[in-house]
């Protein structure tokens, strides 16, 4: 790079977006990238809605905002090309109106890309309304190419590329309207890439559905002019692979996403019979054209059938198949659940597939092999393509999803796949351990603040399924506390399902500490602070401070189950002599073989020492943090200890 040249050019393609170009703004400018390292550039397509005039009154406020107008040309394609010939960066990011790029994005994906020469960097992407291929973000990864990681799983444009390496290899975007320019851009981009970077551990591309479902790419595909456009694309590939196993292995990609994904689930619920039959017509055509029988011989089992299906059978047998596997389902159940050192969640999980309410019965083939059993096979379809790909192939995790941001994350532990005999039947079930750990979990940084759902998600026969992972017992869920004090409080929801939040602020803690009650004996203090969660019992411990100065008094702690969970501490005879009045209470974790002490910041602005007037029941209670009002359990428990004196 040059000393005065850009880190990265933002190109954003702008038509008639209202209210709906405000996120993408504001995400521009709060990236945590010097705005003298970065422009944008807004190309505007013809707005009529008086858009280009609001974003040049912004330029005027932003030295490192540009503005361009053009004629409407009625496609993202010819914006983008401008604001590429336009670009000072050394990279260019493709961004649309309607989504946003968070703070780090710029930071992340052009220091990764960069370092290692990358001709291409992809950002972990997010989605509240499209699909997104979650597998290709496992992990970062600082160089690779088309041919040895799943690159041509992501083909939209909504990535970092080096500028010159388009400029020098004539890589444009086709302009006006058609389809699948992003996918020709894409395919001709990752081919001549001698580099390839992939940022896993932050998210940089967000998704965002418009509140009118107006965004781009929204609307109902024309087939003919569609599929025509896919032959293009199939070019590109045949242009850089001969005919084998790797042409089959990037050709499967197509007939898996853009064929036999228009044939399945929720895409044939409407019924619009006279456009299907169109569109099973031109699939027909381009996989006798251009997909050989090898191809499909890679795809999952329930694929492969409805592959088969597509090439030969009517559209009702399509529809009827697809009917039967919507009933394809996960049951999912938590073996067992228990909080560790640390502030982390260990979850023993097992799942099961299902059809319908039953269990799907696997059958077993003449070579020894699983297969579909009838309900999931098709009297049109030869049973050698019933059968299953290898285990290995169906792997299982447990994610964790924000749920707004909809952010989504492998926990450690993969499932792994096994056919189990149960009631003389065969089953195909997933198990293992998995960790959530709120301090790492989002890329190895904490969780964000909010809800988190945690699912079981596996890839089996062709599919992507997932159910969410229950609860089990409600009661005891552990309040995970990390080694820096912060608290998660994992819960179950109305559904019984196995939720975390991440509070923004006072934390669970915090929140549990205010009503905490000290209980003070004859030979001693009781201290007991109960809730609905818990920590390893061992890590903890509690103190009284006399807000008025001396010495604090602090006990190991011991958990009680009952309805909820409690931590425990004292009677001790180094407590008997302990005054009446206010005390600060603490709790202090204990973490690592050293045994390291950690306070932690969550404790009472003050606690209150009550006398009953009697020698043998006193009352500690804390006070809320205003510092103003007792606690409405304890002045119950102080009045009736006074009424019995």
């Amino acid at each position: 790079m040059a000393p005065t040249q850009l880190k990265v050019s933002v190109i954003v393609p702008v038509y008639n977006p209202g209210q709906a170009i405000d996120g993408c703004i504001r995400s521009v400018l709060d990236q945590t990238m010097p705005a003298d390292e970065f422009e944008a550039i807004f190309v505007d397509d013809g707005s009529t809605d008086g858009s280009s005039d609001r974003l040049q009154a912004l330029a005027s406020e932003h030295r490192h905002l540009r503005v361009i107008r053009i004629p409407n040309s009625g496609w993202p394609g010819k914006p983008r090309n401008v604001g590429l010939d336009a670009a000072l960066g050394e990279y260019v990011m493709f961004l649309d109106q309607d989504d946003a790029l968070p703070p780090r994005s710029l930071a992340r994906q052009y220091g990764l890309g960069s370092a290692g020469g990358a001709d291409v960097v992809l950002g972990k992407v997010t989605s509240d309304f499209r699909p997104v291929n979650h597998d290709l973000y496992r992990r970062t990864r600082e160089s690779c190419t088309v041919f040895d990681a799943e690159l041509m799983q992501s083909l939209t444009p909504h990535k970092m590329l080096r500028t010159a390496f388009l400029r020098e290899q004539g890589i444009r975007y086709p302009e006006g309207p058609r389809r699948l320019e992003d996918q020709l851009f894409m395919t001709k981009a990752y081919f001549a890439a001698r580099s390839a970077s992939i940022v896993g551990d932050y998210v940089c591309y967000r998704y965002q559905e418009r509140p009118d479902g107006r965004n781009a790419g929204s609307k109902q595909i024309q087939p003919a002019g569609y599929f025509e456009n896919l032959r293009e694309v199939l070019d590109i590939v045949d242009a850089h692979t001969g005919p084998g196993p790797q042409r089959d292995h990037f050709y499967r990609r197509f007939l898996r996403t853009e064929m036999l994904g228009r044939l399945g689930g929720k895409k044939l619920r409407v019924p619009r019979p006279e456009y299907y039959r169109d569109l099973l017509s031109e699939i027909r055509r381009l996989m006798e054209e251009r997909f050989p029988a090898s191809v499909d011989a890679g795809l999952g089992a329930v694929l492969r059938v409805r592959s088969a299906l597509v090439r030969h059978a009517q559209l009702a047998d399509i529809e009827e198949y697809a009917r039967t596997v919507d009933q394809l389902r996960l049951d999912v159940s938590l073996a067992r659940r228990r909080g560790r050192k640390g502030g982390a969640l260990t979850v023993d999980v097992e799942a099961r597939l299902m059809l319908g309410d039953l269990p799907l019965a696997l059958e077993e083939a003449a070579d020894g092999r699983w297969r579909l059993p009838a309900s999931l096979g098709h009297p049109e379809v030869p049973e050698k393509d019933w059968v299953l790909e290898p285990l290995e192939e169906m792997p299982g995790d447990v994610v964790v999803r924000h749920r707004e941001l909809r952010d989504l994350w492998f926990l450690p532990g993969p499932l792994r796949a096994e056919v189990r005999h149960v009631d003389g039947h065969a089953e195909l079930t997933w198990s293992g351990r998995c960790v959530l750990e709120p301090a790492t979990a989002a890329g190895g940084e904490p969780l964000s603040e909010g809800l988190h759902d945690l699912s079981v998600r596996v890839r089996a026969l062709g599919l992507v399924l997932s159910r969410r992972l229950p609860a089990a017992d409600p009661a005891g869920l552990p309040l995970l506390v990390d080694r820096r004090g912060r608290s998660t409080q994992p819960y179950a929801t109305d559904q019984g399902n196995l939720t975390v939040r991440v509070p923004a602020g006072r934390s669970a803690l915090k929140r549990a500490l205010a009503r905490a009650d000290v209980e003070v004996l004859p030979r001693g203090v009781r201290l007991e602070v109960a809730a609905r969660w818990a920590v390893s019992p061992s890590d903890v411990a509690l103190t009284l401070t006399p807000e008025a100065g001396g010495t604090a008094v602090t006990w190991p702690a011991t958990a009680v189950r009952s309805a909820g969970t409690a931590w425990v501490a004292g009677p001790s005879r180094r407590t008997a002599r302990i005054a009446p009045g206010p005390y600060r209470l603490t709790v202090t974790l204990e973490h690592g073989p050293t045994r390291r002490r950690r306070p932690l910041s969550q404790d009472l602005d003050a606690a209150l020492l009550v006398s009953t007037g009697t020698a043998q029941r006193w009352w500690l209670t804390a006070l809320r943090s205003s510092g103003v009002q007792v606690a409405r359990r304890a002045r119950r428990r102080v009045a009736r200890a006074l009424s019995r004196s």
